[in-house]
This record gives structure tokens, C-alpha cells and sequence, in this order.
């Protein structure tokens, strides 16, 4: 055996044995918190409009006698929801980012509560600039607990939701209870079964808000029920932390010398459990700790809730408390008033162990069996040493406190959590390694060599090591999206490790019955196979595990009907030949054929269902311009020159088929079909084999990304398009030398990509590094055509640039988010196309990226010096477009992203092959590794894209519906009626402009400009609307005012655009709420602005 299979043989025992471990430390060590079931009570409904709307708004309102005592509720909301009790904002879930709704978020992502999701991952740090082709995340399947305690009061209280989805029928379940001090029946929140009103618009009466106990719902009929809550929901959390009432009394012990009090608490735990959890609370400075590890340090008074099952065992268990007074000696606000500076410091805490079912055993409170130290002893926190009973302080009152629940408390614990894993994984590694030495010793044909005793176990280890490696993988892709519930239940880690010993059994029954020896063997692995099958379908009952099984049967059962019938095999094999050669000769390109024709179909579906974007609408904007006037002049009467080779090539597009964005929308249609070809032929030349290139375009067929842009009304398919028939025509002219013919393609459509998209700029460096590494010599006389394409095509993007900077550029303002252009060298947020290139959204990319990167290094190693190129292009057009490109706009690495993906297809597939050739020298071809290593890859390539999602997407709204709101004021327009709006250009095309433009900050760097002394809206030429005398000025001039916002869940955190924007939300009446927009209506009957303080009549820009 060579040396390099040794190493590879090393290498898979280690990676099985890691895996292995983290799974047995996973099961029967420190069990990570799961999500279960939530269990709704049969009387609560789901409840919506009667009417179907983007979005609705629920009113409860109900009179306590006192202060609550108890209060919770739980919520699903499809999709997002706000909950405000008593006007206040306590808790929401919105799938928004920088106030427009963004499907590239994950599941939860923006939940106010983040230790109620839904695993214990932490997020990328990703900003979700742009959309793809996908549903929005079914964020009602985790389910919120809301601790409403400490925001009611004695007299009237209300709870109001306001719900939005990216369909017309939203939804909401809702269950809870609130438990007055003084009243014996508690008052029921439950949605189906207490008095819900709803109402499809947000509305207001003057200055009282909709969300405001004082609002006036009598006119708002109740919420309609929809059935049932059947659908399974979950959550990482137990209703006991916020149903169950607060247990114990605030405790003190022995003052000390130096201010300190020592506590200590039993809590005995029984055999049958299965989750642990407390709560408590300290004052001054205060230390918890159970069984010697410390839990938390704190000097506030919150209420903490953790789990801490991974901390407590069977038996007796020790919770141990330092409390001590801070430094400042005025502290008595720590005790929110009950305390004096000489006053004495308590404790309080209670606790209690679930079981599988839920119910409450071994429960804990701080009273009269805790103990106080006088002082601490050698091993106190654990139990040692004697002490007195603790001192009672005062009784709990609930409503000084919030519930919040804070996660597993063991996670802190970071040395013991990466002690106890490495410990797991060393044991993994020696138990796979024996378990590998004896798999060889009865499975190799020389045992006289112990390499080849190992080498046979670890070969036939393969198959199960690939299956952990792609659950590991797609474990951590789906960690921010809704797939990720399948591996966040409890029973997940032991059903991936059957499925690993079923593969494994698999593996050597067939092994067995190749070799033809051993039929003892064949019956064990047949018996424990059986028995493991059992198993699985016990805890999936029919689940997808078991797949791998059936496949494995029907692959044994191939093969003895193949041993018992010889006639059978030979028409097997004939027609696989009959296949084959029809394959070869043109079913290859009816693959294709089908694969283009799926991409087209997923490009043309429902094209004009989604509004356009505003970027969109500048573009349409500037082709009408080209249209009218044969300029791209838009209604402000701002030259558009950016990329004219896009907007000419589109405006006699539609100078033929029509005036319309949906015709424009056809025309990337086009460019994101042909782009598929382009990608195909890329593919075959680089990898020299067709299926890998069929692959590779079906990727590319169905990704969302691709997909979004294809069907967008923008230069940037185009500029992919470009831009890949210029890297293939310089891989053919430069790299391969294949003809001049080449080179001028190469140079052409490198031309106009950069008249499409200026961006396209920052890919150049990574061709002239390929050019000065492979065109060599390079004789100037020799190439003199390309010296003089390449000064033409420099002075054709000089010439645009120039052109671009003289029209189109209008002077910046001060006030604005930049003052400077979008290209230029910079070190700011340079991580930004990093993160979106090689994570991508919801984790997308994170599979392909390390493919990159471990083929990056076997090309190297092999080396394939057009491969790494291709590679190394990649990563340098990352680095240039980071340091070059200032705005964080994912569409800016659009470009090359095709590459990316076809690198990676390539790099893990070629892999894949040279992994199974070395171990079918192993096992002397007795095992068809080749098609079970290529199953396992592109059964993961497959998974990675969530094709559900992406069906799912074509009867959303994904963006706001702005044009909507357009064609409405349209059709109810009269005759001086003026518009204002706070989103750039969505009426530009429509309304020929709105009226008046509000920003949404002091200014986006191309949103406004100054002109002859007025702040003028760029896209739509209108005046801006700054500041509140403004708009009251405004208001005095006109009879009928539109207002058109984007609908913003939550307030500018700047007070005086707070201000502004409260005013515009309130002003007039709610005409239209849909989804992501709000349209309201002001007439003279409404009055003015009464309210509104007079601050000198400001009538100017700022």
C-alpha cells in the first residue's frame, strides 16, 4: 500500500471518529437544549380578517381590579407580528431590514427574544441587502412566550397585535391567562375563545392610536376563526417558566465583616427527567453557583430563567449564592426602593425538573431549608461545611419583575463544554479505529499486513463517514432556516447515529455477498440490521432514515436476483448499454435541452406578479426617457447614464414588443436563459465532462439567486451574461491559446459588460493576473489588435464615466449617508462580500464555499493550473469588489457568482472521484464506491437548495407592493390632489412622480440633491419634506393629501424624524395596507395640524 492511501485512511478514521464522538457527546452526555411540541389547548383557534388583506390588527381589551400577579401568552403568527401591551412595543417577530421586508433573513431572525429560537447557533453577521427567489421563512412554526406581568396595570389594560404576512390571509394563535391578586378565575386571552376585534386598517382617532387603550374599537367587528390549531408548532422553551407562578421568598444569611452573605440550597433530583430550570434574582453584586459552576454574575435585580439541565445529575445537587453590597454606598435604587444603604441583601430562586411529558417533579424554592455561611469553607459550593438556616427577607412580587427566558445556562461554561467534547472525540476516534482493525481482519483477503487490515476497515467505514459528513454539513447550512427543526428535536442526534450503524451494516452485508465467504456474517449483519431498522422506525415511524435503508435492500436484492438468473443480467446489462449509447450520442443534449427549458420555465412563471423595486423603476423610468426622447431622461429630468449598452438594448426591446416591465422583465428572462448555455460550455471546457456540467447548470438553473435576478428589470443579468462569455473567451484565447477569434470575444463583451454595469471594473485585475501567469511570452508587436481593442475599450469606459459624472451625477448633499462616489479604494466593512459570496443568505453559500476552498488546495497539490485560476479568480474578484465597491449591495458580486458554483461543483466532484478510485483499490472494486461516494455529493448538492421554498415563492409577494398603491391613487386621483411618498421613484412611472418626497434619513447619498436652494427628490424632481412645519405648510395649501409610507414597524430612533414620521402615520385615514406599504388619506375635513408646536415656520431644506 502507497503512502498516500495511508494518509487517507488515516484521515477518514479520524474525520468517522470526531463525528462520532460529538454525536455520543451529543446523546448521553451534555444533552444540547431541543425544541418539542407545543401543546395548544383544543379551545384555541387560529383568527384573522374576514376580508383578505396583507395585513391586520387585534384589539383585547379587559379591567383588572389590581395589579396582575400572573400574566403570559404564547403567539404563532403567520408571518410577522408586533405585540404591544398598553401602547408599549414588548415583543415582536419581523422579517424586516432597514424597514423593507426581506426573505433573505432567516428563521426568527429579528425576534425581540433571541434565546427563543430554535438551536443554540449563533448567527452570521450578514446584512440582507438583496432578495432571492424564496418564500419568506414560516416563522409562525416556533412559537413565542411573552411574560406580560410587568406592563399591566390596575383599571383598563389592552393587548394589540398587528399581523402581516406576504399573502392575503394572514393569521394569529394566541393563549394565555392573566391571574389577578385579587380574583379567584383568571381572565383568558385565548384567541377562539375571548373577544378579539379586528380591524384590516391601522387606525387612529387624532392622536390616539389604534394600539391605544383609550381608542374607541366598538365599531371593529371580531376576529374570524379559522379552525384549529393542527399544524405542529414548536418552542425552545416551557410554558412553566412564565405560567407558573413565582415559588419561595427573598432570603439573606449572616452579614460578613466584608459585606458578604453565603447561601446554600439542596435540590434532590429524581432518575426520571428530562429537563431542569431556574429562576432567580440577586441584590448588590451576587454569584450562582450549582455544583461548583458558576452559572451567573450580576448586580441588577432581572429575573433570570435558564436551563440548566447540563448542569445538575441524579441525586442530590448544590446550588451555592455570594451575595454582596456594591461599592457605591448610595445603591438603594438596586432594591428599586425597598432597600436603605445599611439595608440587609437578598436572594430568591426556585426551580423544578420536567419530564418527557412535562410534568413538574423535584422542584427547589429559597425558604427556610437553605442555610447561610458564615463564612466560606473549602469546597462549599458543592457542600461542604456546616451552616445555620437562612433569614426570611420579604415576599416575591411578581409584577416587579420580567420574565426573560436566557438559554442553557451550560453553554457559558465554554473550557468544561470543549473538555467534555475533546474527550468524546478522542473516544470516537479509538473506539472507530478498533471497530476499523476488526471490520479489516475479517474483511481483508492478506492478514498479514496491518496496513491492509486497516485500510480494508476504513474503506468500508466510507459510505457511513459520508453520511455524517453530509448530515454535519447540512446541520450547519439549515442552522439559521426553517430546516433546521429537523435537527433540533430530541430524538435527532440518536436517529443520524442509526442511520450511520445501518449504513455501516449495509456496507458489509453487501461487501459479504460480493466476496461470496462468510454466510454466518451475512446473517449477524442481516439480524442487527433488522433489529436497527426496527429502531429507526420506531422513533421516525416511517421517516426519511429509513430511506437508506430501503435503497441499500434494493441494491442487495439486485444483486441475488442477478447471482440466481444469468439471463436476467445479461438484459440488464444490454439495456444499460442501450442506455448508455443513446446518452452518448444525443440524450446528453436533450438534458440539456430539459434543464434549459426548467430554467426558462422558473425565469417566465408569474413574471409580473411581483412589484417592481425601485431600482427597478429607475431603469423602466429611463427607457420610457430613451423611448420619448431618445435619452435616458426620467421624469425629473435627470440624464440616467448609467449602463446605456442595458438600457438601449431594452428600450428597442420594447420599442418591438410593447411598453411594459413586464416585456423588460422578458429581456433578462432572455440573458438568464442564455446564461445557463454560457455556463454549460464554460463547464465542458474546464472539466472536460458533460455530467459534470449538466450538474453544474441544473444548480444554476434552480438557485434562488439567479432565479430573482433573471426575472428582474436591471442590468445585472446582463452583466453575468457578459461577463462570463468574456472569462470564456479569455480562458480560450489566454489560458488555452485556442485563437485570436477568442481574444475578441474576450475583449468585446468585456466592453459591454462595463457599459451595463460599472462595477464590472473590479473583475479586471483578476484576468490580467491570469494574463501575465499564462500569455506568455507576450510579444506587443505580435498581439498589437489586442493593445489597440483594449485602448479602445479603455476610452469607450473613460468616455461612459466621464458622461456618467457630467449628466447623470447631481452635487451631494451635506447631509447625506456619502459624499463621495460608490468606486473607490477603501478598508471600511470590508468583510461584507466575503460573508455574502462564501456564506450567502440563510448560510446558502457555506457548502460550496468550502468546497472552493479544499479544491483550491487539491488542484494545487494536482497541479491543474487552469483549475486554480479559475479558483483563484474567484477569491481575488471577492478582494477587489471589498476594497473597491462602497456600498453593501450583494448584487455587486452578482456577477461572478456562476463561477463560484461551478468551482465548487467541480472541485468536490473531482474530488469525489479520486477518493473513490484510491479506496476501490483498497477493496479490489468489491464495493461500487464510485457511485456511492457521487450519490452522497450530489444527494448534498441536491439538499442544499431548498427547492421547496423556492416553488413556494411564486405566490408570494416578495417586495412591497408599491405599485399597488400607484394604480389605486390613480384610479381615485382628482383634480389637485398632491402625493407624497418616502420611497424613491416607485411612482416615477405611473404617477409621472410624486409630489413631494419624504427621506427616510437625513438623506441616501443619490436619493436627494440641491437645486437653485431646494432640497429636490432625484428620481422623481419633486420637493423633499424634511421636517414637520414643512408638511403643516403643506397641509395648508391643498384640499386632498396622499400619503404613501413604507410601512415601518418601528419608529426612526432619532426623536425629531420619530416625530415626523409619527405625524405622517397618523395624519388622515388609512386608505390601503398592504403589504410593506401603507396608503392614507388627508382632506380638509380632517383639520390641520392643531397639535403641532410652532417652531418659527421653518419652510427650509434641513
Amino acid at each position: 500500500m502507497n503512502r498516500l492511501n495511508r494518509w487517507l485512511c488515516l484521515a477518514l478514521i479520524l474525520i468517522c471518529g470526531c463525528l462520532v464522538g460529538i454525536l455520543g457527546f451529543s446523546i448521553w452526555d451534555k444533552v444540547p437544549s431541543t425544541i418539542e411540541p407545543v401543546a395548544w389547548s383544543p379551545q384555541v383557534q387560529w383568527v384573522g380578517p374576514s376580508e383578505p388583506n396583507y395585513r391586520f390588527y387585534l384589539r383585547r381589551s379587559f379591567d383588572l381590579p389590581n395589579k396582575a400577579q400572573t400574566a403570559w401568552l404564547r403567539i404563532s403568527a403567520d408571518n410577522d407580528f408586533i405585540l404591544n401591551v398598553n401602547g408599549k412595543v414588548v415583543s415582536h417577530e419581523i422579517t424586516y431590514y432597514s424597514r423593507i421586508p426581506r426573505n433573505t433573513l432567516g428563521l426568527v431572525a429579528r425576534r425581540s427574544d433571541p434565546y427563543q429560537g430554535f438551536n443554540d447557533s449563533y448567527p452570521y453577521y450578514f446584512v440582507p441587502g438583496d432578495c432571492i427567489q424564496v418564500a419568506f421563512a414560516k416563522d409562525w412554526r416556533l412559537t413565542t412566550y411573552v411574560d406580560l406581568t410587568p406592563y399591566l396595570k390596575p383599571g383598563r389594560n389592552l393587548i394589540a397585535l398587528e399581523v402581516q404576512k406576504s399573502t392575503e390571509n394572514p393569521r394569529v394563535a394566541v393563549e394565555g391567562m392573566v391571574y389577578a391578586v385579587s380574583s379567584l378565575s383568571p381572565i383568558n386571552l385565548t384567541t377562539g375563545e375571548s373577544p378579539w376585534r379586528v380591524s384590516i386598517h391601522g387606525e387612529n382617532r387624532r392622536e390616539v392610536k389604534w394600539s391605544d387603550p383609550e381608542f374607541p374599537d366598538q365599531s371593529w367587528p371580531e376576529a374570524q376563526t379559522l379552525g384549529p390549531v393542527k399544524e405542529a408548532t414548536y418552542s425552545f422553551v416551557s410554558k412553566h417558566l412564565f405560567e407558573r407562578p413565582l415559588e419561595g421568598n427573598w432570603i439573606t444569611g449572616i452579614d460578613t465583616p466584608q459585606g458578604e452573605v453565603w447561601l446554600r440550597g439542596s435540590w434532590e433530583i429524581a432518575k426520571k427527567r428530562q429537563r431542569s430550570f431556574i429562576r432567580y434574582a440577586g441584590e448588590g453584586d451576587y454569584g450562582l453557583m450549582v455544583n461548583g459552576t458558576l452559572v451567573q454574575q450580576d448586580n441588577s435585580q432581572q429575573l433570570h430563567m435558564q436551563d440548566v439541565t447540563n448542569l445538575v445529575h441524579t441525586g442530590l445537587n448544590t446550588i451555592a449564592v455570594r451575595l454582596a453590597r456594591p461599592l457605591d454606598r448610595d445603591w438603594s435604587t438596586y432594591g428599586r426602593g425597598n432597600l436603605t444603604p445599611n439595608g440587609a441583601i437578598g436572594f430568591f430562586l426556585d426551580g423544578w425538573v420536567e419530564t418527557a411529558q412535562g410534568d413538574i417533579t423535584g422542584t427547589i424554592a429559597t425558604g427556610s431549608d437553605w442555610t447561610t455561611l458564615p463564612k466560606p469553607v473549602p469546597g462549599w459550593s458543592k457542600g461542604n461545611g456546616q451552616g445555620q438556616a437562612a433569614i426570611f427577607l420579604r415576599s416575591i412580587r411578581p409584577e416587579q419583575f420580567q420574565r426573560k427566558f436566557e438559554g442553557n445556562a451550560y453553554l457559558l461554561n465554554y473550557p468544561d463544554y470543549l473538555l467534555h467534547q475533546g474527550i468524546w472525540c478522542l473516544g470516537g476516534i479509538v473506539c472507530i479505529w478498533v471497530y476499523a482493525l476488526i471490520l479489516g481482519w475479517y474483511g481483508s483477503n492478506d492478514r498479514n499486513n496491518w496496513w491492509n487490515i486497516f485500510a480494508t476497515g476504513a474503506a468500508l467505514l466510507l459510505p457511513g463517514t459520508l453520511f455524517l459528513i453530509d448530515i454535519g454539513l447540512l446541520k450547519h447550512r439549515f442552522a439559521e432556516a426553517e430546516k433546521a427543526l429537523l435537527f433540533s428535536l430530541s430524538q435527532s442526534n440518536s436517529i443520524i447515529l442509526l442511520g450511520f450503524v445501518s449504513i455501516v451494516l449495509l456496507t458489509l452485508l453487501y461487501y459479504q455477498l460480493r466476496r461470496r465467504k462468510g454466510k454466518v456474517l451475512i446473517w449477524i449483519y442481516w439480524s442487527l440490521l433488522g433489529l436497527f431498522s426496527i429502531l429507526v422506525s420506531a422513533l421516525l415511524a416511517g421517516g426519511i432514515v429509513l430511506v437508506p435503508i430501503f435503497l441499500g435492500s434494493g441494491v442487495i436484492a439486485n444483486q441475488i436476483l442477478g447471482n440466481c438468473t444469468n439471463f436476467n443480467k445479461q438484459k440488464w446489462q444490454y439495456n444499460y448499454k442501450l442506455l448508455a449509447k443513446i446518452y452518448s450520442t444525443w440524450g446528453k443534449w436533450l438534458v440539456l435541452g430539459v434543464i434549459v427549458l426548467i430554467g426558462f420555465a422558473l425565469r417566465t412563471y408569474k413574471l409580473g406578479f411581483i412589484d417592481l423595486e425601485p431600482d427597478e423603476n429607475v431603469s423602466f423610468d429611463a427607457i420610457r426617457g430613451i423611448l420619448r426622447t431618445g435619452a435616458p431622461i426620467a421624469v425629473s429630468d435627470i440624464w440616467y447614464t448609467r449602463g446605456p449598452f442595458f438600457h438601449y438594448l431594452l428600450a428597442a426591446w420594447m420599442k418591438i414588443v410593447g411598453e411594459s416591465y413586464i416585456n423588460g422583465r422578458f429581456m433578462s428572462v432572455i440573458w438568464g436563459t442564455a446564461t445557463l448555455v454560457v455556463v454549460f460550455i464554460i463547464a465542458r471546457n474546464l472539466t472536460g465532462k458533460i455530467w459534470i456540467s449538466l450538474i453544474v447548470t441544473a444548480l444554476i438553473a434552480i438557485d434562488p439567486w439567479e432565479l430573482w435576478y433573471s426575472r428582474n428589470l436591471r442590468f445585472y443579468q446582463v452583466t453575468q451574461c457578459l461577463y462570463l462569455l468574456c472569462f470564456f473567451g479569455f480562458f480560450k484565447g489566454f489560458i488555452e491559446k485556442s485563437g485570436r477569434w477568442y481574444q475578441y470575444i474576450y475583449l468585446i463583451t468585456l466592453t459591454l459588460a462595463l457599459i451595463s454595469q460599472e462595477v464590472t471594473m473590479t473583475l479586471i485585475p483578476a484576468l490580467v493576473i491570469g494574463c501575465v501567469f499564462f500569455y506568455r511570452p507576450l510579444n506587443l508587436l505580435a498581439n498589437w489588435q489586442l493593445i489597440i481593442g483594449g485602448g479602445v475599450m479603455g476610452m469607450v469606459f473613460v468616455y461612459n464615466a466621464i458622461f456618467f459624472k457630467v449628466k447623470c451625477l447631481t452635487p451631494l448633499i451635506g447631509l447625506s449617508s456619502a459624499t463621495v462616489g460608490h468606486l473607490h479604494l477603501h478598508l471600511s466593512n470590508v468583510s461584507f462580500f466575503t460573508n455574502k459570496v462564501f456564506v450567502g443568505f440563510n448560510r446558502m453559500n457555506t457548502i460550496h464555499a468550502l468546497f472552493l476552498f479544499i479544491g483550491l488546495i487539491f488542484f494545487i497539490w494536482q497541479r491543474n493550473g487552469k483549475s486554480v485560476f479559475v479558483g483563484a479568480s474567484i477569491i481575488i474578484n471577492v478582494i477587489f469588489v471589498s476594497i473597491l465597491v462602497t456600498l453593501t449591495g450583494s448584487r455587486y458580486a452578482y456577477s461572478f457568482y456562476p463561477l463560484f458554483i461551478l468551482f465548487s461543483v467541480y472541485s468536490i466532484l473531482s474530488i469525489a472521484l479520486f477518493l473513490s478510485n484510491r479506496f476501490n483499490q483498497i477493496l479490489n472494486n468489491q464495493l461500487p464506491l464510485k457511485s456511492i461516494v457521487l450519490f452522497f455529493v450530489i444527494m448534498l448538492l441536491a439538499f442544499n437548495i431548498e427547492t421547496d421554498r423556492i416553488l413556494n415563492s411564486y405566490s408570494e409577494s416578495l417586495t412591497p407592493r408599491h405599485i399597488q398603491i400607484s394604480q389605486y391613487i390613480v384610479d381615485h386621483f382628482q383634480p389637485g390632489d398632491v402625493v407624497i411618498c418616502n420611497v424613491p421613484s416607485v411612482h416615477a412611472n405611473v404617477l409621472n412622480g410624486a409630489d413631494y418626497y419624504v427621506p427616510h434619513r437625513m438623506s441616501f447619498f443619490d436619493a436627494v440633491y440641491w437645486n437653485d436652494g431646494r432640497l429636490i427628490g432625484r428620481w422623481e424632481g419633486r420637493s423633499a419634506l424634511v421636517n414637520v412645519d414643512q408638511f403643516s405648510h403643506v397641509i395648508e395649501k391643498h384640499n386632498r393629501i396622499w400619503i404613501h409610507l413604507l410601512h415601518q414597524p418601528q419608529l426612526p430612533k432619532d426623536s425629531e424624524l420619530a416625530q415626523f414620521y409619527d405625524l405622517l402615520q397618523t395624519t388622515g385615514k388609512p386608505i390601503l395596507d398592504t403589504f410593506g406599504a401603507n396608503l392614507r388619506l388627508w382632506e380638509k375635513d380632517d383639520g390641520l395640524l392643531q397639535r403641532v408646536p410652532n417652531r418659527g415656520r421653518d419652510l427650509g431644506p434641513y
